[in-house]
């Protein structure tokens, strides 16, 4: 009984991941309307800096401690870190992939360790309502409710989102909205707080730390479990070799890399207070330099 259960389960997710693309791609098609102005638009709450007469900052009000920055200003080896841990497809799908639904269906019901499946355009929706669209409890928990109406909706605007936007761009939104830990809003916050250093400037070993930090911040956090963080981290440049973006020896210098960390006011255990502060005094080959950052300043 449970095996013809598990069947019919397992038959109902399958087929709008690989014989309802084409009816979603249709509903796409007849209801671009459909898509919510905000998350079209990719506003997300940020820090606003507020000043004296001079134009000195003297604090920074924000519920979410972000800092946005253009999807030019991201590391590569951001890009590819994310990209080869979370959606290795993510140049091949148009924001849902049948494949990738497939895989980790079949690999979950093996027995196999649990796999999400979603796209990082599915991911960005369900963050985006999550993070931002969500103002009370009851609205956060739909956000990431285990409903089949909630999965179904979040694949439709991630075509949708595929369709006008960029890779580059979804990237770019993706990697400025997620969390990251230890009160980092967003890929430069986390490039900050961890390393002392911008979103720009991260190496191989550091953006495959955050990247490996994404699937859980609290698992995966390099102050309070640093053998969990450099395992998953080091999951991440495996796969990045393997997917073509590192060679083999530049993996293995990215592996042999210190989590570099520790040093950041973030790694010495004092996160983001909630609202304000006093002001304190795509497919590419990636640079491996290990160069540690300075220690970071809490905006």
């Amino acid at each position: 009984m449970l095996g013809v259960v598990a069947a019919v389960v397992l038959a109902a997710m399958i087929f709008p991941a690989v014989g309802g693309v084409g009816l979603l791609a249709a509903r796409v098609d007849t209801a671009g309307g459909d898509l919510p102005a905000e998350l079209q638009a990719g506003t997300t709450p940020s820090v606003t800096t507020v000043t004296d007469s001079t134009g000195k900052p003297i604090a920074y009000l924000y519920t979410q401690f972000r800092t946005p920055v253009p999807a030019a200003q991201i590391a590569p080896a951001m890009k590819a870190s994310i990209v080869a841990i979370e959606d290795r497809r993510f140049f091949d799908h148009g924001g849902v992939d049948p494949v990738g639904t497939v895989r980790a269906l079949v690999n979950d019901a093996g027995g196999g360790s649990t796999q999400g499946g979603s796209t990082l355009t599915q991911q960005y929706v369900k963050n985006y309502e999550l993070y931002v669209a969500a103002t009370t409890d009851a609205e956060r928990r739909a956000a990431v409710a285990p409903s089949v109406a909630r999965k179904l909706r979040e694949a439709e605007l991630a075509v949708q989102l595929d369709h006008q936007l960029s890779k580059d761009e979804i990237l770019g939104r993706y990697l400025n909205l997620v969390y990251f830990g230890h009160g980092a809003y967003g890929v430069a916050a986390a490039a900050q707080a961890y390393f002392g250093t911008t979103a720009a400037a991260l190496t191989v070993p550091q953006a495959a730390l955050l990247a490996g930090m994404v699937q859980s911040p609290t698992q995966y956090d390099p102050v309070a479990h640093p053998d969990a963080a450099k395992a998953r981290r080091d999951v991440v440049i495996q796969q990045l070799q393997e997917q073509g973006s590192i060679s083999a020896a530049d993996a293995g210098a990215a592996t042999a890399a210190p989590l570099g960390s520790s040093r950041s006011r973030a790694c010495r255990g004092r996160a983001a207070p909630a609202r304000a502060t006093p002001a304190s005094s795509a497919r590419t080959r990636c640079s491996t330099s290990t160069r540690p950052g300075s220690p970071a300043t809490r905006s």
